[in-house]
């Protein structure tokens, strides 16, 4: 017997179209009492509105603004596409250096039990190189290809950089 495909998806999904699911996925550029706080406004249009302020106070410019919301939600759909499993893609930790770095400049999988992303041509460079590795969950009754970023002290910097390039607009400018 093999594994039935199991997932619960919103609406739209893999589109990121409510004002719930956008606030949702600004998780990773925002710091948690911020994040608290987006998440605890219930009514639909006032959400709306505190997602917009983030944006506009951190990047200060109304072009430049709605230029990274589109892109920053454009990478939230595709990786709700290419990662999703049993819970919504952008959750995944491909999901989030997805979003955050967008895709990989190379990709070496090796063995189907690990994946290496980089965001460089220099393959020796640690702090460009994100190693994932497959979850030990998989099983016949779990059979996700569950992969799971391993944290590495060097990602810390430069998943900082990164952050503040998103809060601040550069993201549209500035190579990695």
């Amino acid at each position: 017997m093999s594994g039935r495909e199991f997932g619960i998806k919103p609406p739209f999904y893999p589109a990121v179209k409510t004002a719930r699911k956008m606030a949702e996925s600004l998780f990773y550029i925002m710091e948690e009492d911020e994040y608290e706080a987006l998440m605890e406004i219930e009514n639909t249009d006032s959400l709306k509105s505190a997602i917009d302020r983030f944006w506009l106070r951190n990047i200060g410019n109304a072009a430049l603004a709605k230029e990274a919301i589109s892109m920053y939600y454009n990478r939230v759909e595709e990786a709700n596409k290419q990662f999703s499993n049993f819970k919504e893609g952008w959750k995944t930790d491909p999901g989030m250096v997805y979003i955050l770095f967008g895709p990989p400049w190379s990709v070496d999988d090796v063995f189907n039990s690990r994946m290496i992303w980089y965001y460089t041509n220099n393959l020796d460079d640690p702090e460009r190189g994100f190693l994932f590795r497959v979850s030990d969950l998989k099983s016949k009754y779990f059979p996700f290809d569950n992969y799971i970023l391993d944290r590495n002290i060097l990602y810390h910097n430069l998943e900082y950089r990164q952050i503040q390039r998103w809060r601040t607009g550069n993201i549209l400018t500035a190579d990695l």
